[in-house]
């Protein structure tokens, strides 16, 4: 919400959320994004390029739309589109983007035979991502066994 808003609704524009009633759903404030993305009707994200979403996304091999914002989400767009799982929406040299844009990027990458290739990656990469055993017993136990013998004890 920006800091000129009262409350939510202040920053949607005026009338949205009656224009909208009846087409989808409006929700204010935080969701509950795995629910979300877990549900079969889901394609696809537009998302902001973090990390979290990245690995919450994929995990359930949906392909990414990336409008990166800041810090680290203009390298995780970049890295995403360069492995052929996202595809970034483009911004004028000012920093701004266009619905029109968005709606062609969204169509690429979940309706289009073009971004046929890119569902492929992304269902490949459910099969990677999704799987929290592998995550936790594997990859996470590396990491502590790397640390135990490899790391020296500090003492007082």
């Amino acid at each position: 919400k920006p800091s000129w808003a009262n409350n939510d609704a202040d920053a949607l524009p005026v009338g949205f959320v009656d224009r909208t009633s009846e087409k989808g759903l409006v929700y204010l404030g935080w969701v509950p994004q795995m629910e979300i993305l877990a549900h079969p009707s889901i394609g696809g994200s537009l998302f902001h390029s973090g990390w979290g979403s990245i690995l919450e996304t994929l995990q359930f091999g949906h392909v990414l739309v990336a409008l990166p914002m800041v810090f680290d989400q203009l390298l995780n767009a970049r890295l995403l589109e360069d492995e052929g799982l996202a595809v970034q929406v483009k911004r004028s040299g000012d920093g701004s983007f266009s619905r029109d844009e968005i709606s062609k990027k969204l169509r690429h990458a979940m309706v289009e035979e073009e971004g046929e290739k890119l569902r492929s990656n992304a269902r490949k990469a459910a099969a990677v991502f999704g799987d929290h055993k592998l995550h936790q017993d594997h990859y996470l136990g590396q990491f502590v066994n790397f640390l135990k013998n490899n790391c020296t004890k500090r003492t007082s």
